[in-house]
């Protein structure tokens, strides 16, 4: 419970979406209502009455407060268009009265990289860099410079990309309006209503749907949000409580101290002070060092294994990155090295040997060079077979 007090509190955020030609902004507030009843009936068999007791709770809710659409020019260059876009929008939140402490912006699909894929065969702790790696491929991103999210739908993953310069020209358009984006994200497709948002009887377009979506990313703490590893709002320190209780504290603590001595009281309590702050700029130092030597230590790896990969004539980095999502039932990878012809040699297992035939075929239709079987045999007391294929690459 102490920890949850601390926490910032999120009662307003503001959503926009912009199609071109109309800006629709969308506002929601958090609202709280007593229409949760606990009910408990306790039987006195002796009298034969029944006593009912209801305990009414708060229930806390996201409603549509308003919206609003206004037509606006087309703007051609993505630097402009962010700062006119962040200057209008500041402009609606003053005149409504709305905060722009939390903010969302869902930006056209045009804006972004979209792949929908089944990773199902992936592990869930490797789904982010699986996302990562085939966003990296399909949009030509550099694998440090760019931001991914990802949500699971209908059993398959909607991932984005957006380049680091795009997401910072957007964030630097709404710092110079002193607005705080930390909602940035593209509105996936099929979903037509806002699920856990109440409507408040307001009328919602499917334009207006995305300035609702991308706010309501934000207030549910749902993906997919480029800015959710930046900016965690929800889960953030209010340092204004966190202050309060502090000083609380020490007053208390004074109080408790008032009847000491006041010349030493004094003299204690400065050489306190002097140490808290070197301690604390200590431990502040230490942490930006070892942060920054973390930091240094992951890049020049990155690095190293980049320079490494990039040297390499074979294309082992396109070749890992297919076979991480390839999958046929029934079979599975135990090895793959490269030989000297540029061929590689895939050792596999199969159950079977029509499950074997079956990933032949589906190497011959995803590679251009006619796969070889070099050796099968069966293993296992015969309940598997085992297999090389040789694949020409080059």
């Amino acid at each position: 419970m102490m920890r949850d007090f601390f926490k910032h509190r999120i009662d307003e955020v503001v959503g926009a979406y912009f199609d071109g030609a109309t800006l629709f902004v969308a506002c929601l507030r958090r609202r709280k209502s007593s229409g949760d009843v606990s009910r408990i009936v306790e039987n006195d068999e002796v009298v034969d009455v029944d006593y009912v007791f209801e305990v009414a709770r708060d229930v806390e809710s996201w409603v549509l407060s308003d919206t609003v659409e206004m037509p606006f020019d087309a703007i051609n260059a993505d630097n402009v268009r962010a700062e006119a876009l962040a200057e209008k929008i500041s402009v609606v939140c003053s005149t409504h009265g709305w905060s722009t402490n939390v903010m969302a912006l869902c930006l056209d699909r045009s804006d972004v990289v979209i792949e929908l894929d089944d990773f199902s065969n992936i592990p869930p702790l490797e789904l982010s860099n699986a996302v990562r790696y085939q966003l990296a491929t399909v949009g030509n991103f550099d694998i440090d410079d760019f931001y991914a999210a990802h949500v699971e739908l209908d059993g398959r993953t909607w991932a984005e990309g957006i380049a680091r310069a795009d997401v910072r020209a957007w964030l630097e358009a709404w710092r110079k309006n002193d607005m705080m984006l930390t909602g940035l994200t593209a509105m996936p497709d099929g979903l037509n209503e806002i699920e856990g948002i109440d409507p408040n009887g307001l009328e919602v377009s499917a334009s207006m749907a995305k300035a609702i979506y991308c706010a309501r990313s934000v207030a549910l703490n749902e993906p997919p949000n480029f800015l959710s590893e930046e900016v965690k709002r929800s889960t953030s320190w209010d340092f204004r409580k966190f202050a309060a209780a502090v000083a609380a504290i020490t007053l208390i603590g004074l109080s408790t101290m008032f009847g000491l001595d006041r010349w030493d009281y004094n003299k204690a309590t400065e050489a306190l002070k002097v140490e808290q702050t070197q301690l604390q700029a200590l431990e502040r130092d230490q942490r930006l060092k070892n942060f920054i030597e973390l930091e240094r230590k992951e890049l020049v790896e990155r690095r190293e294994l980049l320079t490494a990969l990039s040297k390499e004539i074979f294309p082992w980095r396109g070749v890992l990155i297919h076979f991480g999502a390839f999958h046929v039932e029934g079979v599975w990878l135990n090895e793959i090295r490269g030989a000297e012809d540029r061929s590689i040699e895939i050792r596999c297992e199969a159950l079977s040997y029509e499950a074997m035939s079956r990933f032949i075929k589906a190497l011959e239709a995803d590679f251009r060079h006619e796969p070889e079987i070099q050796h099968s045999q069966t293993a296992r007391g015969g309940s598997t077979v085992e297999f090389v294929v040789r694949l020409p690459m080059l």
